[in-house]
């Protein structure tokens, strides 16, 4: 007896002879039936229709904090929503109504603070992966220049590292105005809390807040920044020192020697960068840890107890 193929989704169904009319109102129900489980597959997040993870995002697991490092907890789901037990969220997340006695000084103690800005990039990885195996944390002031990398963010934050605000563009005309560099550092804001749950306090002014290329965008706008972004909740860091990969053509060797040139400083705020390109950095990073090892100094992420290291405003 002849019979009809009807494709119903991914199945197959062979059907014995029917008339026109019937044979419509057969094909219409199975395809019915087939928008129906694709829609309750996707809505459950189960079997063939369950959405997959990338399979460069597998999170590695978080190692033991070292003692001079935040002892908060790194629990956090997988929506990117932070946990109830992570106790980051509550302490860094942006609050124009928190009393923060913030310090702009040194303590006299020996202590570091490694910084990358201009992440997250296929090096960040590699930072991350060469931070556990020494034992010490890090600040990550990311960006949006490479969207396919933002997932490090969470990655970043799972392993005990802080996240801070850089810029979504690192454009230099976010400097315009007050409403275009907020539109800017919401926008920032945004992509991190969607990673890790909650918008941190902690930012970097692109170029600094001692910059002078602002002034080509609005005479005197980093002196009001300077200030709004303290009202608004956040705290902006600079550097005290930089190990000197802003400029091209440096070797590792060259990186690692500016990195530990801190003869003046007993509180180091390291300014590195983990973003493409910066391979030499990424090779220097073992020798600058070391080296501060080997000279006592403890390796901590920021906090709101760190030190806010304020350059001259120059703008």
């Amino acid at each position: 007896m002849p019979h009809h193929t009807v494709r119903a989704g991914f199945c197959i169904v062979k059907l014995c002879w029917m008339p026109g009319p019937c044979l419509r109102r057969v094909r219409a129900v199975l395809a019915a039936l087939a928008v129906a489980a694709v829609v309750v597959g996707v809505a459950g997040g189960s079997g063939a229709f369950a959405p997959q993870p990338a399979p460069d995002q597998s999170m590695g697991e978080a190692p033991a904090q070292d003692a001079g490092a935040s002892t908060a907890q790194d629990a956090q789901g997988d929506s990117g929503q932070a946990s109830a037990d992570d106790t980051r969220a509550a302490d860094f997340a942006v609050d124009p109504q928190a009393q923060t006695q913030w310090r702009t000084k040194t303590d006299g103690t020996k202590t570091i603070w490694l910084t990358f800005d201009d992440g997250p990039s296929a090096n960040t990885e590699k930072v991350l992966d060469i931070l556990d195996r020494y034992g010490v944390k890090a600040t990550f002031f990311v960006t949006n220049e490479e969207p396919s990398y933002v997932y490090m963010i969470k990655e970043a934050y799972d392993r005990g590292n802080t996240i801070g605000l850089h810029s979504y563009t690192h454009a230099y005309s976010i400097y315009a105005s007050e409403d275009t560099f907020f539109n800017d550092l919401d926008q920032i804001g945004a992509v991190v809390k969607d990673q890790i749950g909650y918008v941190p306090c902690f930012i970097r002014f692109p170029g600094g807040a001692s910059n002078t290329v602002s002034a080509k965008y609005s005479k005197g706008i980093m002196t009001k920044l300077t200030q709004d972004v303290q009202e608004r909740g956040y705290q902006y860091f600079d550097w005290n020192i930089s190990c000197g990969d802003g400029a091209a053509g440096h070797t590792a060797d060259e990186l690692a020697a500016y990195a530990t040139d801190n003869a003046d400083y007993t509180n180091v705020m390291l300014l590195m960068h983990d973003s493409a390109g910066h391979e030499a950095t990424v090779d220097a990073l073992p020798a600058i840890i070391e080296h501060y090892q080997q000279e006592g100094y403890t390796f901590k992420a920021i906090d709101r107890t760190a030190l806010a290291s304020h350059q001259k405003v120059n703008n």
